[in-house]
């Protein structure tokens, strides 16, 4: 990962309060990243950010859509996400990670680099099974020239060893 400036926040600099940040997350911010399932995008994140004086409560609204390819049938699809999360800041004599929402950074920054924390709440939202998403009438969306060769090529691997199997009855 290369280091985005775009994304660091000069705490030391703002003021006791309410504060907002608004960023466009496009294919710029994906590009700096070797290990994610997307390259192409577009999210409008919004961080509200509340400071106090030994802490800071980040909000982040991401809202946009990701290019993903289908599990299914290899084919791309834009999948529609939105999503918050919340990450709160203390400070403290070192670095510690404390839970999945809260960490402490030493007293001495004067910058939180929010990329990386950019980058794991976009992972978040990715599904584990990326499909094309059903039409309005329940029906597959999917590339269905690559359905059938692959239907197709699943029933010439067919192993009749298996069949005697489904004979078998549970109680």
């Amino acid at each position: 990962m290369k280091k985005n400036e775009e994304y660091i926040i000069p705490v030391k600099g703002l003021s006791l309060g309410s504060h907002q940040f608004a960023y466009k997350i496009d294919n710029s911010f994906f590009s700096k990243y070797d290990y994610f399932d997307t390259n192409k995008g577009l999210l409008n994140l919004t961080i509200d950010m509340v400071k106090e004086s030994n802490l800071m409560d980040l909000k982040f609204h991401f809202k946009g859509f990701l290019e993903l390819k289908c599990d299914r049938c290899l084919d791309k699809f834009n999948l529609n996400v939105e999503d918050d999360f919340r990450l709160i800041i203390n400070y403290g004599n070192e670095f510690a990670e404390i839970s999945d929402e809260i960490i402490t950074i030493p007293n001495n920054d004067s910058n939180i680099d929010l990329s990386q924390y950019i980058y794991e709440y976009i992972n978040l939202m990715l599904p584990y099974k990326k499909v094309h998403p059903d039409d309005e009438f329940g029906n597959s969306t999917c590339n269905q020239e690559m359905i059938d060769r692959i239907n197709i090529h699943s029933e010439q691997q067919k192993d009749s060893r298996w069949d005697a199997l489904k004979n078998i009855k549970l109680d």
